[in-house]
């Protein structure tokens, strides 16, 4: 694998990772980072990096698959990485690690593949029957957290939207989603019309937002992707799934 999910890079935080040669343990590279930053080695290109050493072994091992990639931390702040980062290097410098009992979380938190941490972080594809209607909040507000209120959410998938309302109305569910997961769901009681934004400033168009209700039996989906639906890859911030 070549880089994480969206869903993973939202949920891992920052995180301390070592790169191996296969089939032992032996860590010849100890690094910190957040996002794709740990597959950035395997995917450089040779250009202003002559007589790298790491650089060279990475060539050569790419040769036979690549280097086996360990996240050895993870849900770290930048200053945690930090810290972790050196005291392992500190240490790998004088002998092997010979741990028999490991640290606070590290079932949870710990050692773990580059692929095992995918595979628990990558969210599953949504699967849903039923007519809906999709807001990709991220477009227009790019304000989605993982600590976001039930409240703040909610306000942000009903709108201000511009729809068409006779399409809207033919649907009983809307979904707030940012970068293709699903971060909402509610149940459509009705429709108002709206002259005037949030900020005070008067549209050139009427706008519509719903009102309704958060559909507590679709929990499980929260956190699906919706790139399984073609309709997601739309240009603005409307679609409609099932209709």
């Amino acid at each position: 694998m070549h880089k994480f999910s969206r869903k993973t890079i939202e949920s891992i935080g920052y995180y301390v990772y070592g790169l191996r040669k296969p089939g032992t343990k032996e860590y010849f590279y100890i690094g910190k980072g957040k996002g794709n930053r740990v597959f950035a080695h395997v995917n450089q290109k040779a250009k202003k990096l002559e007589h790298n050493p790491k650089f060279d072994l990475i060539q050569k091992l790419k040769k036979v698959g690549g280097p086996e990639i360990d996240i050895i931390r993870h849900n770290l702040t930048e200053e945690q990485a930090f810290r972790i980062e050196s005291a392992l290097i500190d240490v790998l410098n004088v002998k092997d690690l010979t741990n028999k009992v490991r640290g606070h979380k590290s079932d949870e938190l710990g050692l773990m593949t580059a692929k095992n941490l995918e595979a628990k972080y990558k969210g599953e594809v949504l699967k849903f029957k039923e007519p809906a209607v999709c807001f990709k909040i991220s477009i227009l507000f790019n304000t989605w957290t993982k600590n976001m209120s039930e409240a703040d959410l909610y306000e942000i998938i009903r709108g201000n939207w511009t729809v068409n309302i006779k399409k809207a109305k033919s649907v009983k569910y809307a979904f707030g989603i940012h970068n293709n997961l699903v971060r909402g769901i509610y149940h459509i009681n009705s429709w108002k019309q709206v002259f005037v934004g949030r900020d005070g400033v008067k549209y050139k168009r009427p706008r519509w937002r719903f009102t309704g209700n958060q559909a507590n039996e679709m929990d499980s989906k929260i956190g699906c992707l919706i790139t399984n639906f073609k309709n997601h890859r739309v240009s603005g911030p409307i679609f409609y799934i099932n209709i």
